[in-house]
C-alpha cells in the first residue's frame, strides 16, 4: 500500500480533527487571496485611470476629493469652475487635450457625466474589443451612452428614455421635460466607466439653464457658463508641475496630479490597511500549521501500535518517517486547495457589493503569481509542523509500543 493511500485512510480515521485542520489552514491562506485580489486589481484600477491623465482640474477643495469624484465617481463634486480656465488651458502650448465634465445629475443610482466624445479616445474593451458593444457615440444633446453595469442593472435597453434627477442622490426633483434618449451601450470594462452614464457636456446646461423670461431661447455657448472639472493631458509631462502651480495661484480653482494624491492614499491608508489584514492572515496560517503539529503529535501516541506493526512487518525508520511527512503535507495541501476555493469564492461574492460602493470590478478568476507563493508557502510550512511527530515516530521504540495496551 502506497504512503499517500495509507496517509488518507489515516486522516479519515479522524474525520473531525482533518476537517478542522482543513479549515483553519484554509481560513489563512484564504484570507491572504482576498487581501492580495482586492489590493492587486484596487492597485491596477486606480493606476490606469490616475495615468490617463497630468492634471485633474476642479474647484477648490480637498485634492482627493477632486480626484475621486472625477475619475472614480466617488463622493460629491467640490463645486464649478468656470467655463474660461477651459478655454484657457486649451490655448496653451503645453496643452495637448482637455476634456471637459460636467456632473450634477443622476438616474437611479447612476451619475450621468457630461463631456466630450474625445473622453473614450484610446479606450477600449478587455482584449481589446470595442467600447461600445451596442450602437453608437451620440451625436446630438440628449443620447447617452450607458455603462455596462447601469444597462444591466436596470434593463436599460436601445432607444429607451430615462428621466433623471438633480443631484446624486434618488430624488423627486426630476427633469422631466429633458428626457435622455440611450443611443448606446458600453461593453464591461471593469472600471469606473462601467457605473456611469455619459452624454454631451451641453445637456447639463440646458438642463439647469434659467432662462430670462424677456428670451424666447435658452443662450447655449454662453463663456460665463460653468464646468465640474477639467481633464488635462500635456505634450510633455514635466510640465504639470509648472502649470499646476500657475493654476492653484492665478484661478479659482484647484489643479491636482492625480497619481500623486492616488498614491498618496494608497500610501497613508491602503498600504497599512493591507500590511494590517495579511498579517493577520498569515498570523491564522501559522496558528493552522500549529494545529497540523499538534494534531499530528497526538494522533501518534494513539498509533503507536499500528506504526510498530508496520515496523515489525518490514518497514523501516524511515519509511515510518515518511508516512507522517506525506500525512502532514496531505493536510496542508487539503488546507491549500480549500483555501484557494474560499478566497476566490469569497472574492466572486463580495465582487458586486465592492463594485456598487466603490466601482471596483474585482475578478474572482485571475490568479496572482504572489498567491501561488503564498500557497506554496502555506503547503511547505505544513510540511513542516509535520517533521516533530515524524521524528517523534521515527524514534519509537518497536517492543515497547507492542506491549501498551
Amino acid at each position: 500500500m502506497s504512503d499517500l493511500k495509507l496517509a488518507g485512510i489515516y486522516i479519515r480515521s479522524r474525520l473531525m480533527i482533518t476537517v478542522l485542520t482543513v479549515l483553519s489552514v484554509a481560513l489563512g491562506l484564504g484570507l491572504a487571496i482576498i487581501v492580495l485580489l482586492i489590493s492587486n486589481q484596487t492597485q491596477s484600477m486606480l493606476a490606469s485611470e490616475t495615468g490617463r491623465w497630468d492634471l485633474v482640474v476642479g474647484a477648490k477643495g480637498s485634492p482627493l476629493q477632486v480626484v475621486l469624484n472625477t475619475l472614480y465617481y466617488i463622493d460629491a463634486p467640490t463645486g464649478n469652475i468656470n467655463k474660461k480656465l477651459w478655454t484657457r488651458l486649451q490655448e496653451d502650448p503645453a496643452v495637448k487635450t482637455v476634456i471637459p465634465l460636467n456632473m450634477g445629475d443622476s438616474y437611479m443610482d447612476a451619475h450621468i457625466i457630461g463631456t466630450v466624445p474625445e473622453f473614450f479616445t484610446g479606450r477600449t474593451a478587455p482584449g481589446g474589443r470595442p467600447l461600445i458593444a451596442q450602437g453608437a457615440m451620440w451625436t446630438k444633446a440628449f443620447d447617452i451612452v450607458v455603462g455596462a453595469d447601469v444597462a444591466a442593472q436596470y434593463q436599460l435597453k436601445m432607444g429607451q428614455q430615462i428621466i433623471s434627477t438633480h443631484g446624486w442622490m434618488r430624488s423627486e426633483d426630476q427633469h422631466k421635460d429633458y428626457p435622455y434618449t440611450v443611443c448606446g451601450i458600453m461593453a464591461r470594462t471593469g472600471t469606473a466607466l462601467d457605473h456611469a452614464i455619459y452624454c454631451d457636456y451641453h445637456c447639463n446646461w440646458i438642463v439647469h439653464a434659467k432662462p430670462d423670461p424677456d428670451e424666447p431661447t435658452v443662450v447655449f455657448h454662453d463663456p460665463s457658463q460653468e464646468v465640474t472639472a477639467l481633464l488635462v493631458v500635456l505634450n510633455q509631462p514635466g510640465a504639470r508641475f509648472g502649470l499646476q502651480q500657475e493654476i492653484n495661484l492665478q484661478e479659482n480653482a484647484l489643479a491636482v496630479i492625480p497619481v500623486d494624491e492616488i498614491s498618496r492614499l494608497d500610501a497613508t491608508f491602503m498600504a497599512p490597511l493591507r500590511g494590517v489584514l495579511l498579517l493577520v492572515a498569515y498570523l491564522v496560517v501559522l496558528v493552522s500549521a500549529l494545529s497540523i503539529l499538534i494534531s499530528l503529535y497526538l494522533t501518534i501516541h494513539q498509533r503507536r501500535r499500528d506504526l510498530a506493526i508496520l515496523r515489525s512487518l518490514g518497514a523501516t525508520r524511515a519509511d515510518v518517517f515518511r508516512l507522517i511527512t506525506v500525512e502532514a503535507a496531505l493536510l496542508a495541501g487539503l488546507g491549500v486547495i480549500a483555501g484557494w476555493l474560499f478566497g476566490h469564492g469569497l472574492t466572486a461574492v463580495l465582487a458586486p457589493l465592492v463594485f456598487q460602493r466603490y466601482g471596483i470590478l474585482l475578478q474572482a478568476g485571475q490568479i496572482l503569481p504572489g498567491e501561488i507563493a503564498v500557497g506554496v508557502s502555506v503547503w511547505v510550512l505544513g510540511i513542516l509542523a509535520g517533521l516533530l511527530p515524524a521524528l517523534t515516530a521515527y524514534r519509537m521504540r518497536v517492543a515497547e509500543s507492542l506491549m501498551e495496551e
